[in-house]
């Protein structure tokens, strides 16, 4: 009797519920799921909010109306999460990323595939290190949910938004990587079991790719190099050729910007960086009349300067927004006005770099001290003094001598090591909100009684993701195409090898045998499967095409993706089984 009770879960690709686990809540009499929900371990969770608490125990789940709008309001709290997720990375993390980039005089190639790729995956690294043993379903499925995602409708989205021309050495390079990517995890993975060996060379695959980067760009520059001690033919082959692979569309204008926050931060940095290897490869660059022109209405008094900088709402962007935009912003400032109080900025793209005397000042006072209740570690005891004395003293102290010895007006030689500081900030930031994002799912699946390989290949996938896919698109309309289109690979594969790596690496650390037991849900061959399909039809594509991505590319990716998800949401009604599970009867 009780596999006849089970088989319906298992054959369908769903784990038995268990009386420890937090799912078994509705099997529970109304009266009495408050206390069960406390005394269950699996309902609790690293976050700051106990959520599975908080909406069984003082939001009543026997009134269903009552309890509809509190999901409802979970899940708007999600959404949130994933705006200030996204807000952090843009705003705070690349721009930081960027200069230490710059400062540590990394070639573009180098900062591109490794400190870049890492802001742009900043939201995806941290959920899955945010995971732990009962999440590892939905970090698994996340991850490679992601990078279905971002093959098919990020790729497809830039393709119909501006067809362009790739470069079929470099595209060729990337998705036969990814494709050994996710063949050598899906080896991996299959015994659900990881050795600690195994999650080390995820990291160096990725390094191995690295190295395959460097090396063709070595002998690309070289070849360039060679190409330039030749004198020019004026062959008309070699002229349409040349004319057939330029963008039409002309060179976008960087509009100079007087604050460091806004809707446009990333784009700016990312369109600045790619302008920049243009001019240094020789290529004439239209100086752009709004430059010129520019006015700053920076004020120019301390005090004005710092409220006109904690500002939560950019006063370009109110001006540009349309009505939906000017919601976004006014819901993000309570956010934003946290952030840019103790998150320090440097912005090569906008005036003075981002330098603000006075509250630059204030966060090397305070930014120190918070880091520490970020991390959890305010309570530690240096020698008699606890260490949040000692920080906010030592930060006074340099904040204090900062002050005295700079000028308003004028940037500091010194104003590269905020970005250091940012970056940290930015980090412990982007950790801790990851970590409120997985909560509130596990909270919205046991509510639901959604599974865990649902929630990571929908909601924390395209949460993670949709901030890609505006600014790439955007990216691709303002002319930049392939600039676009570029991060769609080396991104997802960079996000899946060092999440899968770091995390499963370090559960194997820990462990006295040097290895880690893991979850993955039967929907996960599923996954690989179609991401795997979208990588091998966009090598047939361009094959096909002569490296033209068409706005058919873009049709054809969306084709794949909506025939991944409808699949994956009859799996989970029970409609179908899961690709790759075994069809016979249980026994």
């Amino acid at each position: 009797m009780g596999s006849q009770i089970l088989s319906p879960f298992l054959r369908h690709g769903h784990l038995p519920i268990r009386e420890d686990d937090c799912s078994h809540v509705w099997q529970v009499s109304a009266a009495e799921r408050c206390e069960w929900v406390q005394n269950t371990e699996d309902c609790y969770s690293d976050s700051m909010i106990q959520y599975t608490i908080l909406l069984f125990c003082y939001l009543s789940s026997e009134d269903t109306v009552l309890f509809v709008g509190s999901l409802t309001l979970l899940f708007l709290w999600l959404l949130y999460l994933f705006m200030i997720l996204g807000t952090t990375a843009d705003n705070f993390f690349c721009p930081a990323l960027a200069v230490i980039a710059n400062v540590m005089r990394l070639s573009d190639t180098i900062a591109g595939v490794t400190i870049l790729a890492f802001g742009n995956g900043a939201p995806d690294i941290f959920t899955s290190l945010a995971s732990r043993n009962d999440k590892e379903i939905i970090m698994f499925t996340e991850l490679i949910g992601a990078g279905v995602f971002v093959t098919s409708i990020i790729a497809g989205s830039v393709a119909i938004t501006k067809p362009f021309k790739v470069s079929l050495k470099s595209l060729t390079r990337d998705a036969c990587f990814y494709i050994f990517s996710i063949s050598w995890i899906t080896y991996v993975v299959w015994d659900e079991m990881v050795h600690l060996w195994e999650a080390i060379s995820f990291i160096l695959v990725y390094i191995l790719f690295i190295v395959a980067v460097v090396i063709m760009q070595m002998y690309d520059v070289r070849e360039e190099t060679l190409k330039t001690r030749i004198p020019s033919v004026p062959d008309p082959d070699v002229l349409h050729t040349y004319l057939a692979n330029r963008d039409t569309g002309a060179i976008p204008k960087i509009p100079r910007r007087s604050q460091p926050f806004g809707l446009h931060a990333k784009l700016d940095i990312a369109i600045a960086a790619d302008l920049q290897r243009a001019m240094i490869r020789g290529e004439s660059i239209p100086l752009s009349p709004e430059i010129s022109e520019y006015v700053s209405d920076r004020p120019k008094n301390l005090f004005r300067e710092f409220l006109y900088d904690v500002n939560p709402i950019n006063q370009d962007d109110w001006k540009e927004s349309n009505f939906l935009l000017k919601i976004i912003l006014i819901v993000r400032s309570p956010a934003m006005l946290l952030l840019q109080l103790f998150i320090p900025v440097v912005n090569p793209t906008i005036e003075k770099q981002g330098w603000s005397k006075l509250l630059n000042c204030f966060q090397l006072c305070v930014t120190p001290t918070i880091a520490l209740f970020l991390l959890n570690v305010w309570q530690t005891i240096f020698g008699n003094l606890p260490l949040v004395v000692i920080f906010l003293v030592a930060g006074t102290v340099i904040g204090v001598i900062v002050f005295l010895t700079t000028h308003v007006d004028r940037v500091p030689k010194f104003h590269n090591v905020f970005a250091f500081l940012g970056f940290v900030g930015a980090m412990l930031t982007v950790y801790l909100v990851a970590g409120e994002v997985m909560a509130v799912l596990q909270c919205i699946g046991y509510a639901c009684n959604i599974s865990d390989a649902m929630l990571g290949i929908t909601f924390l996938a395209w949460g993670n993701s949709i901030g890609d896919l505006m600014s790439n698109v955007a990216i691709a309309r303002r002319g930049f195409p392939r600039m676009g289109y570029a991060a769609c690979f080396g991104g997802p594969m960079f996000n899946t090898l060092l999440g899968l790596g770091l995390t499963y690496g370090i559960a194997a650390a820990t462990d006295p045998e040097q290895q880690t037991k893991i979850r993955i849900s039967d929907m996960a061959p599923g996954c690989l499967a179609f991401l795997l399909c979208s990588l091998v039809a966009t090598i047939i594509y361009f094959n096909i095409t002569g490296a033209t991505a068409r706005r058919s590319y873009g049709g054809l990716l969306y084709s794949i993706y909506f025939t991944f998800i409808i699949i994956q949401f009859l799996s989970e009604f029970h409609v179908i089984h899961p690709l790759g599970t075994d069809h016979r009867p249980d026994i």
